[in-house]
C-alpha cells in the first residue's frame, strides 16, 4: 500500500510559491465570513455535470482542508495531510481518478480506504487565479468507480472558474469597504452594493450574424436605494437567449441576490434548457435556499434562423415588438416572481418575427419616472418607439432612458434587440402526432410531402429513416402525442429534423447496453445523421437530428 499524497507543496515547488498561494488565499477567502450563496448552485451543478453524487467547494490553508460548500452530504473541516485535494492544490492542473482505491497517489488515503470515507470515483479541478495560484479545488466524487468524459471534466474545469470569480467579486466588495470605512461609512454600503451590481452585469453580450443587442443600465441615484435590474444573453446550440430580470428592493442584499439569479438563470440556459424550464429551476433553487428576496425575470428565445420566438415570464413586463407595425407586447402568460412559489410554473408562448425586427426588453424603472403615473410612462415609451423605430439603436436607447434620469425610485435597465430575419431561404414544416403506433406513419406522410414539396427528394429516404427512428422513441417511451419538426436552411446545407415528445429521459447514443432507453434505433440515427442532440423543455424535450442536403 503506497502513502498518501504531501500535504505540503507538490514536488519542485519553491516555498516561495506556497507563501505567494497562502497570501492569496487569504486575499481571496474570509474564512471568518460566509461563504457566498452561489457555491451551493456550483456544487449542485457539479454533480449533474458529472453525474456523480457528490461535490464539494474546499480550500486548503497551512493546516486545514475547509469545506465551503458540499452538495450530497454534510460538510465540515479536515487535516491538512487527509486532504486529497492538497494533491490537485499543488499540482494546480484537473486530477481525475476514476477509481482511488486503484490509484498510487490516493490508495492510502484516509477519505479512499474507508477510516473517514470511502472515495472511488474522484475528480478535482483547481481553483486558480489569474496568477496561477490555487486557491482550493471543486471536487466531484462517489463511491462506486467511474472514467469521467472529457467533456465533463471540461464542465467541471468551467465551473471552478466561476468559483473563483465568485471569490474575487466577494473580495474586490471586501476592499471597497475597508477603502470607504475610514471616511463615510453611511456612503460606503450603496457604494459597495453600487459596484456589486455593475460588476454582475455582463461585461459584454454575445455578438451574432443576425442580432445585434443594445443594452442600457441606469442605477438609482437615492442615497443607499440600490436595486438589482439585471440583463443577460446567451448563446445555446440553436438560440440566442435573452434575459430581463428585477430584483426585489433596494440594498446591497438585492444587488447581491441579483448576481445569484442571474448565475442561475445562466447555467440552466447553457444546460439547453427552453424558457419555461429555465424560470422552474431557477426558481426550484430560490425556494429551496429560503431566499428573503424574490425577483422578476423575462426570458425570450430566439431561433435566429427562423425567426421564432419563446417567451417566458416570471412576473415580469413582457417584450415588446415595435417594428415592423405598431408596438405591441408579445403574448406571454407571466408565472409568479422567482423565490415565491414552490412549484410554480410558468408558461411559454410562441411568436415568430415577420423578417426584420426590432424588440425592447426592459425593467419597471423605464417607465416609472420620477413624479410621474407608471400609465404616463408606459405611454411615452410606446410613442417613442412607434416616432423613432427607425432610429439607430444607439439614439434610441438614450431617448427611451433621458424621461428617467434624475432621483429615481428605481434602477432602470433595457434591452433594444435588432433581428435581421431568418436566413435567406431558410423554411420549416411542423405536424402534431397521434399518441400511437400512426404516428410513424403519419410522420413518414407529411416529411414526404414536405421534402418533395422543397425540392429535396434526394435524401428523403435517409430522413425518413431518421424520423422514424425518433418518432418511435416518442411514442414508445411517453405514451403522448408529439410533434415534428422540419427544418432547412440552404446557406449551410442542413436538414434539421426534431421530435418534440414529453419525457425527460434522453437517448444515448451507440454503445448503449440492452436496457437502454431507445434501444438500438438510435444507432440508425447516429450513422445516418451528420450530429444529433437534446434540447430539454420543462414538460420534457425535442430530440434534433442534422442531416447535410447538398
Amino acid at each position: 500500500m503506497h502513502s498518501a499524497p504531501s500535504a505540503g507543496p507538490a514536488e519542485g515547488v519553491a516555498d516561495a510559491d506556497e507563501a505567494a498561494r497562502l497570501a492569496a488565499l487569504r486575499d481571496y477567502v474570509d474564512v471568518r465570513a460566509d461563504p457566498p450563496d452561489e457555491l451551493q448552485a456550483v456544487v449542485r451543478l457539479a454533480t449533474r455535470v458529472t453525474g456523480l453524487p457528490l461535490a464539494v467547494v474546499n480550500i486548503v490553508d497551512e493546516h486545514l482542508q475547509r469545506q465551503l460548500a458540499a452538495e450530497g452530504f454534510e460538510r465540515a473541516d479536515c487535516a491538512r495531510e487527509d486532504s486529497m485535494c492538497a494533491y490537485t492544490v499543488g499540482a494546480r492542473v484537473l486530477v481525475h481518478a476514476p477509481d482511488a482505491r486503484r490509484d498510487v497517489r490516493f490508495a492510502a488515503n484516509p477519505w479512499v480506504d474507508g477510516r473517514m470515507g470511502e472515495v472511488r470515483a474522484y475528480a478535482a479541478a483547481p481553483l486558480l487565479t489569474p496568477e496561477g495560484l490555487a486557491l482550493g479545488t471543486l471536487c466531484a466524487f462517489g463511491p462506486e468507480p467511474r472514467e469521467l468524459t472529457g467533456t465533463q471534466r471540461a464542465d467541471l474545469h468551467d465551473l471552478a472558474a466561476l468559483v473563483v470569480s465568485l471569490f474575487d467579486r466577494e473580495r474586490r466588495a471586501r476592499r471597497e469597504v475597508l477603502a470607504r470605512e475610514a471616511v463615510l461609512r453611511a456612503e460606503q454600503a450603496a457604494g459597495t452594493a453600487r459596484e456589486l451590481q455593475t460588476a454582475l452585469l455582463p461585461p459584454s453580450l454575445p455578438r451574432d450574424e443576425a442580432v445585434t443587442l443594445t443594452p442600457r443600465y441606469l442605477p438609482g441615484a437615492d442615497g443607499a436605494a440600490v436595486g438589482g435590474d439585471f440583463y443577460d444573453a446567451v448563446r445555446t446550440e440553436r438560440s440566442l437567449v435573452i434575459v430581463m430580470g428585477d430584483v426585489q428592493g433596494h440594498s446591497a442584499a438585492a444587488a447581491a441576490f441579483m448576481g445569484q439569479v442571474r448565475t442561475a438563470v445562466r447555467a440552466y440556459v447553457s444546460e439547453g434548457h427552453e424558457p419555461s424550464a429555465v424560470l422552474e429551476r431557477a426558481n426550484a433553487l430560490l425556494v429551496a435556499g429560503e431566499a428573503e428576496l424574490f425577483a422578476t425575470c423575462c426570458l425570450l428565445s430566439l431561433d435566429t434562423a427562423t425567426g421564432e420566438v419563446t417567451v417566458a415570464s416570471a412576473g415580469h413586463p413582457a417584450p415588446v415588438l415595435f417594428s415592423p407595425g405598431a408596438p405591441r407586447a408579445l403574448a406571454v402568460e407571466p408565472g409568479p416572481p422567482l423565490g415565491v412559489s414552490a412549484g410554480a410554473c410558468y408558461p411559454a408562448s410562441r411568436d415568430r418575427l415577420p423578417g426584420s425586427s426590432r424588440l425592447l426588453l426592459y425593467t419597471d424603472g423605464v417607465v416609472e419616472w420620477p413624479h410621474e403615473e407608471t400609465s404616463r410612462g408606459e405611454a411615452a415609451v410606446q410613442e417613442l418607439l412607434r416616432t423613432h423605430a427607425g432610429a439607430p439603436a444607439e439614439r434610441l436607447a438614450d431617448l427611451l432612458l433621458s424621461p428617467a434620469r434624475g432621483p429615481l425610485r428605481d434602477d432602470a435597465a433595457l434591452l433594444l434587440v435588432d433581428y435581421d430575419g431568418p436566413a435567406p431561404g431558410s423554411r420549416e414544416s411542423q405536424v402534431e402526432l397521434p399518441g400511437d403506433t400512426r404516428a410513424v406513419a403519419a410522420a413518414r406522410a407529411h416529411l414526404r410531402t414536405t421534402l418533395d414539396r422543397w425540392g429535396l427528394v434526394r435524401v428523403a429516404d435517409e430522413a425518413e429513416l431518421v424520423v422514424s427512428e425518433l418518432v418511435t422513441n416518442a411514442v414508445l417511451h411517453t405514451g403522448s402525442g408529439a410533434a415534428l419538426t422540419v427544418r432547412h436552411d440552404p446557406l449551410s446545407a442542413r436538414l434539421c429534423l426534431g421530435v418534440d415528445d414529453a419525457s425527460t429521459s434522453h437517448p444515448l447514443p451507440r454503445g448503449a447496453g440492452e436496457e437502454s432507453l431507445s434501444g438500438r434505433g438510435m444507432h440508425i440515427v447516429d450513422v445516418l445523421a451528420e450530429r444529433w442532440w437534446v434540447s430539454p423543455r420543462g414538460d420534457g424535450k425535442t430530440v434534433w437530428a442534422e442531416l447535410r442536403v447538398a
